[in-house]
């Protein structure tokens, strides 16, 4: 149900940045995987989704997805999450619905390295598990889907680069340092630069916990200086902080401004020329193929060891020009459930 997505093989080799910057697709290096559990032998009809920052409209739309899989397929999913993006809140989550003994789960993970043992034991303890928009820094789970960032954070590269006439001082604001999918986005959007636009500077990446009031503080001090010709955000709630503190230093138009995420309020500021491009991924998709793939190994249609471990989804530049298409439309974080 993912709007444009494709699959990628085990053992496959990750293209380099600079082809990747030119189309929305690539290839990944993953060893093979611990495939699970024989789905079919599962009596329980539940899956359990345990995602993070439930208040933002990414995983609300996520959560629209994985509801109409789920009701495709006569499943009953259980949600859940916190509202922050914290290993130690989820952590709990993830054991409690572990106790409920699903017939499959589908997690988000929020820490790369520190939920590597525990999934890895509720796979070997008989529970398939599929991973979406974050990773695992080892492959323990039967299958990862998440956005091309590398690809994605290149294309925002040339959207911010182009706003500034190729030429200029940027500020990178990302969430968490290690967090891989975090630093995909901010390895695209630096290799693009670097290799395409080389009268531009990329300044030393900046990190907002992802927080929307240190982004702000963060943003609000960077554009002090003169030199700063645009920044790049690479989550939702840094993209918000930036935008009100450019908003509060009547920078609008001065200072451009590219972001992940595609929020309604997003998408109004992008009319309003606070923004110059948004990096719509889609969370509707990743919800519904994930709970999908785990209907299908419950029900003894699909082996989990059948599923290729690494997907990419693509994303989608909305900007000025496209904002009111029906392709960009469909991209919009609009939650419809």
């Amino acid at each position: 149900m993912s709007k444009r997505s494709h699959v990628l093989k085990r053992g496959s080799a990750m293209g380099a940045a600079s082809v990747l910057a030119l189309a929305l697709s690539s290839c990944s290096s993953a060893a093979a995987p611990a495939s699970g559990s024989d789905g079919a032998a599962s009596a329980s009809r539940t899956v359990s989704f345990v995602a993070a920052q439930m208040t933002a409209t990414y995983f609300q739309v996520m959560q629209c997805g994985a509801q109409e899989a789920a009701d495709k397929y006569d499943l009953d999913l259980d949600w859940q999450g916190d509202a922050n993006w914290d290993l130690a809140t989820q952590t709990p989550l993830i054991n409690a619905a572990v106790q409920s003994k699903p017939g499959g789960m589908v997690l988000v993970p929020t820490d790369p390295v520190g939920l590597i043992e525990t999934v890895g034991k509720i796979v070997a303890d008989g529970t398939p598990v599929i991973t979406v928009d974050g990773s695992l820094d080892e492959p323990v789970e039967a299958q990862n889907i998440r956005t091309d960032n590398i690809t994605a954070g290149s294309l925002a590269a040339d959207a911010l680069a182009k706003s500034i006439g190729e030429k200029g001082t940027v500020l990178v604001i990302a969430s968490f340092p290690g967090v891989a999918a975090n630093a995909e986005r901010v390895d695209g959007f630096a290799e693009r630069m670097e290799q395409a636009y080389p009268d531009v500077v990329v300044l030393p990446t900046e990190y907002s916990e992802a927080d929307q009031s240190t982004a702000s503080q963060i943003a609000a001090a960077a554009i002090t200086d003169p030199d700063l010709k645009g920044i790049y955000t690479t989550l939702a709630p840094a993209s918000a902080g930036a935008a009100a503190a450019i908003q509060a230093a009547n920078k609008i138009g001065e200072v451009k401004l590219v972001a992940y995420d595609a929020d309604p309020s997003q998408v109004a500021d992008l009319k309003n020329g606070v923004y110059e491009a948004l990096v719509a991924q889609d969370p509707y998709g990743l919800g519904y193929d994930s709970v999908e793939r785990i209907a299908k190994i419950i029900d003894g249609d699909l082996d989990a060891a059948d599923l290729e471990y690494q997907e990419y989804v693509t994303a989608y530049i909305i900007d000025k020009d496209n904002v009111d298409s029906d392709e960009a439309q469909r991209y919009i974080y609009n939650p419809t459930c």
